[in-house]
């Protein structure tokens, strides 16, 4: 999933949403399909996945 960084704001999303991102969506119980995901959401699902 490609996102494009907004400083100080958080990440866009830049990829297609699909079958497949809403399975990952589900599986792992984040969201990143939204307008913008805030930088400190993004760095707690970074966070969570590297487990």
């Amino acid at each position: 999933m490609d996102f494009l960084e907004v400083k100080n704001e958080g990440y866009v999303p830049t990829y297609t949403r699909t079958d497949f991102t809403d399975a990952l969506h589900d599986a792992f119980g984040f969201r990143t399909d939204y307008q913008i995901v805030a930088t400190s959401i993004m760095k707690k699902i970074f966070k969570e996945t590297k487990k």
